[in-house]
């Protein structure tokens, strides 16, 4: 037991003095002597944290608890990710030294422990209710532990921990943690929650050309999609009109602007608009503008008509009629319910990759099978035959040559 006891001592003294070396020889800071390790960096009453303002040189996030409800006052306090807004106060809460350092201020460059407005260093402030500040922290560089140039983090090694310090003290304390989640980016902190679009019974498209205005219906759940006013001779094309009735199944946003954005400068005044209605009763009209970015503004308006009576059935027997009517009406309660979140979606646009949108803007043509025309086999060309002779003509034989006639020799008298 007391070698057990031994070893762990040792361990302990390892790990604070490679703490303490890395602190004075891998980041520069001057080497004295270690104050304390193991305490905790801040101790603040959390159940009075109702504000979190960080700050650095790339921008601001502001973070307001209003309502119960944390929100993001730079996106028109819009609601935050509380999961993510309780996950960093817990880690910062819970942060302990493993080294702590008196540094002159002269060495805080070094440290990246500035103000975020000369250039370096991440500023935490905490608010109670009344936005009176009950603490402030300056998060500076990232302490790297070298790998050998082997493994994890390459020969420049890993991220292993983080300077902090207080503004206006020399005391800095060396955490295990990196706190990357500590970000000054407004767009990082706000809730993602999102309309989802289920059961698509027809989806009508009514964009800037003619060529962008069709309808797709279905008749069920599992039936084909079909072009509302399709030709005869048109056939839709099912692999390329599902993934356009269905591209707001699971959607996301990458941003939100303010309720009071200008319909000129994001193109809302003269948007694309998609309908959609579901098997369900739910309407949604959604409203595109102009890309910027690789994105587009969308707003959203949803509506709902639900069947309020359950119709029952030929053979129902009366032991199964009651349960039947509870699953209907929670089948209900659940719809109404799914109405009222969404409808909290109204009101302001949404950035929306275009690559989403560009699965439903398209040409009525390319919801289309191409048929491919196959043009028609030629027989080969076959030599003209010599014409024939008439059957009752025959040809006539060529006269044989006639001998040339021997030449008479000329008769002379006797001689007398």
């Amino acid at each position: 037991m007391k070698n057990k006891q031994l070893a762990m001592m040792v361990a302990a003294a390892a790990l604070l003095g490679g703490a303490a070396y890395f602190l004075n020889k891998k980041d520069g800071a001057p080497s004295k002597e270690s104050i304390a390790a193991g305490g905790k960096v801040i101790a603040l009453p959390v159940e009075k944290i109702e504000g979190v303002v960080i700050q650095s040189a790339s921008g601001k996030a502001s973070l307001t608890k209003k309502d119960d409800v944390w929100k993001v006052e730079e996106r028109a306090n819009f609601p935050a990710n509380y999961e993510r807004v309780h996950d960093m106060l817990t880690k910062l809460w819970d942060l302990k030294t493993v080294q702590v350092q008196e540094i002159g201020q002269s060495q805080f460059a070094r440290l990246e422990l500035g103000e975020p407005l000369a250039g370096a260093g991440t500023k935490i402030e905490f608010k109670d209710k009344d936005g009176k500040s009950l603490g402030t922290l300056l998060l500076g560089k990232k302490h790297m532990k070298e790998s050998g140039g082997m493994g994890f983090g390459g020969p420049g090694g890993f991220p292993a921990g983080r300077y902090i310090v207080q503004p206006g003290s020399t005391r800095v304390s060396l955490v295990s943690e990196t706190l990357d989640e500590v970000e000054a980016k407004p767009e990082n902190w706000i809730a993602h929650d999102f309309f989802k679009i289920e059961n698509p019974s027809a989806v009508t498209l009514s964009g800037a050309t003619d060529a962008q205005k069709w309808k797709l219906t279905r008749e069920n759940a599992t039936a084909d999609w079909k072009l509302a006013d399709a030709k005869p001779e048109e056939k839709t094309d099912s692999a390329k009109a599902t993934p356009a009735a269905t591209a707001f199944a699971n959607p996301a946003f990458t941003d939100v602007l303010a309720p009071d954005a200008k319909p000129a400068d994001t193109g809302l005044d003269k948007p694309t608009v998609i309908t959609i209605e579901t098997f369900d009763g739910f309407t949604y009209v959604l409203k595109a503008g102009k890309e910027t970015n690789g994105n587009q503004p969308v707003t959203v308006e949803v509506s709902g008509k639900f069947v309020k009576e359950r119709t029952p059935g030929k053979d129902e027997k009366p032991e199964d009629k009651t349960r039947l009517d509870d699953e209907f009406k929670k089948k209900i309660k659940g719809f109404e319910d799914k109405l009222a979140a969404e409808k909290k979606f109204e009101g302001r646009p949404f950035l929306i990759a275009k690559s989403t949108l560009d699965s439903v803007v398209k040409a009525r043509a390319a919801l289309l099978t191409l048929e491919v025309a196959t043009p028609p086999v030629q027989a080969p060309a076959q030599p003209t035959p010599a014409p024939a002779a008439p059957a009752n003509n025959p040809p006539k034989e060529s006269a044989p040559a006639k001998a040339p006639a021997e030449s008479a020799e000329p008769e002379t008298s006797p001689k007398q």
